[in-house]
């Protein structure tokens, strides 16, 4: 558990950097919603894994009962997923049938990310609290993860921001990767292996608000 402490810290602390980045250079006049969104999105992350640092100093563990940094990490999900659903995803998909095939291919990241549930969590000795608790993780990712590759994906027809933001959906994209990776390996009882997640996942928190940023910045200038 030490171990997995350190790497909360390292992504609480990594997390904290990116919303504050995100609060200096998007939270001004005139500057873009969806940098906003993913500024919003570190900071869920930050504060919830602030609560995990505390738990774990405090109680040791955080497999007993439900804890609320789970939803911190669903909530920067839930940001992800929105930043991309409505006007942005409009933007490049204007519903025709000439782009079905990249809508149809952007679902193999929420098919993969579906799929480890039953096959690594499920059939794992949890209580059906954490069962349930990481299905919802599961789905949150699985939800975030169709936009950020359907954008990297997708061609650029008219607007050139899904060019703009190709290294904002990369990144993205890892970092759902990484926590769909934590959340299997600490249902698994794999710590060493969640911790390594977990610390990278610091890493493409501290990656991910800059991305956002220069992609809006390059794409509205």
């Amino acid at each position: 558990m030490e171990l997995y402490l350190i790497s909360n810290l390292i992504t609480c602390v990594c997390a904290f950097a990116g919303f504050i980045y995100g609060i200096v250079r998007s939270f001004r006049p005139k500057k873009a919603v969806y940098a906003q969104i993913i500024t919003l999105c570190a900071g869920c992350m930050a504060f919830g894994r602030l609560y995990q640092v505390v738990r774990l100093l405090t109680l040791g563990d955080l497999r007993e009962h439900f804890q609320l940094g789970v939803l911190g990490v669903v909530g920067s999900l839930l940001f992800l997923f929105s930043a991309n659903f409505g006007v942005m995803d409009s933007l490049a998909d204007d519903g025709s049938p000439r782009f079905r095939k990249y809508r149809l291919l952007a679902l193999a990241a929420p098919a993969a990310a579906l799929s480890v549930y039953p096959a690594l969590i499920l059939s794992a000795p949890l209580t059906p609290l954490v069962k349930a608790v990481s299905g919802v993780v599961v789905a949150a990712t699985a939800a975030a993860s169709y936009f950020n590759l359907k954008h990297l994906i997708f061609p650029d027809v008219d607007f050139g921001v899904i060019n703009c933001l190709k290294a904002y959906n990369a990144s993205a994209l890892a970092l759902e990767a990484l926590i769909l990776g934590e959340t299997v390996c600490a249902a698994r009882g794999a710590d060493t292996a969640a911790s390594v997640f977990c610390a990278l996942l610091g890493l493409a928190y501290l990656a991910i608000v800059p991305a956002a940023e220069r992609g809006i910045k390059k794409w509205t200038t």
